[in-house]
């Protein structure tokens, strides 16, 4: 008969997650995972797999975290440019400042050698589809308010990769001012 675990997996998660955004996953090992969770290396595997498995795993629930709360933002009452703006200047704490230097983990783990591993390649690009798919159904649902000739995909494609650029700029810890004034620019393409 298999031992209960003793362990909250959703603990260790976030654990793994704190340490593989700090450190990326290529300088990671497992031992500072078992180390700060307490956790041995057996049970870790027993409960989430290899390194590979463990951060596709924290990836994938980053990514469902981000997606639920566009989910939800997106489908707000009101018109497409105030649910977008106030999704992306939800972001101003995470891609400013002190706070926001860790960056993105999405964005980390495509530039830090992790897109390597298919899976972790496939879990990103399923994210940024997804991602993007809800803000060109806002803008599609909303294109009545629009000016003629108005393009719902380029625009959301527009405001993915202005997304992106200021996920990854989040290292140089730019004033929160200054991401501001380019969400504002960005949101002229939105109005």
């Amino acid at each position: 008969m298999a031992r209960p675990r003793s362990f909250d997996p959703d603990d260790v998660l976030e654990i793994a997650r704190r340490i593989f955004w700090q450190k990326g996953f290529q300088a990671t090992s497992l031992d500072e995972i078992t180390a700060a969770s307490g956790i041995a290396k057996p049970s870790l595997y027993a409960a989430f797999g290899d390194k590979n498995a463990l951060f596709l795993k924290v990836l994938d629930r980053y990514h469902d975290g981000i997606l639920g709360w566009a989910e939800r933002v997106l489908a707000q009452p009101g018109s497409a440019h105030d649910a977008i703006r106030q999704w992306l200047t939800g972001f101003i704490p995470y891609c400013s400042g002190e706070k926001g230097k860790q960056g993105c983990l999405s964005i980390n783990s495509a530039t830090d050698g992790s897109l390597d591993q298919a899976l972790v390649r496939k879990s990103i690009e399923r994210y940024n589809k997804r991602l993007e798919e809800l803000l060109r159904a806002r803008l599609r649902a909303d294109r009545a308010q629009f000016r003629k000739g108005f393009d719902p995909d380029i625009t959301a494609h527009t405001v993915m990769v202005v997304h992106a650029g200021l996920m990854a700029l989040a290292h140089q810890t730019p004033d929160a001012k200054r991401v501001k004034a380019v969400i504002d620019q960005v949101m002229d393409l939105v109005a």
